[in-house]
């Protein structure tokens, strides 16, 4: 068995090497520059398009970057075509994807990405819950640890009073 003193820390690397390593760099490097188009894609077409397409991949060639949009219906195939140089200068401004040299399109009849809901803030708790958590974290000496503890912990309760637990 080995001892303790012979085990080295292992050095933490950053999560995106680590998904490289494993999808190679190519694929990784397609799948966060279609991430990032999707998290934009509300503010490039607008919301009205982007109920009713949404990119679906990337294809990386020697000249270029091939997008493809899937679409609910084919006259918003046609509008994408229309639109296609206002998207591609989207894409380079919203997601820093130069280079897009074609957009494809395919009818697809669940095409689309709705909106995020919005959520309702949290509601406030009493003073008085406040102290009380406070209280019951006196005795952690740690200055940080008993900060972030307590800051769970109102989170907690604010959450329990929004869905009417407490």
């Amino acid at each position: 068995m080995q001892s303790v003193k012979n085990i080295h820390k292992t050095s933490l690397s950053p999560l995106q090497k680590n998904f490289s390593d494993i999808l190679g760099e190519s694929n990784f490097e397609e799948l966060a520059a279609l991430s990032k188009l999707r998290r934009a894609w509300h503010s490039i077409v607008g919301p009205m398009m982007a109920l009713r397409t949404e990119p679906t991949h990337l294809e990386f060639g020697d000249q270029g970057k091939i997008l493809w949009i899937a679409v609910y219906h084919s006259t918003l195939a046609q509008q994408i075509t229309f639109l296609r140089d206002d998207i591609r200068k989207a894409c380079s401004k919203h997601c820093n994807l130069h280079q897009i040299i074609r957009i494809r399109t395919r009818v697809q009849s669940d095409a689309g990405i709705a909106l995020p809901a919005k959520r309702e803030p949290l509601p406030p708790i009493s003073f008085n819950q406040c102290r009380e958590v406070a209280s019951a974290l006196c005795s952690v000496k740690d200055k940080a640890l008993r900060r972030a503890m307590f800051q769970a912990r109102v989170a907690q309760l604010r959450f329990l009073k929004a869905e009417g637990i407490v």
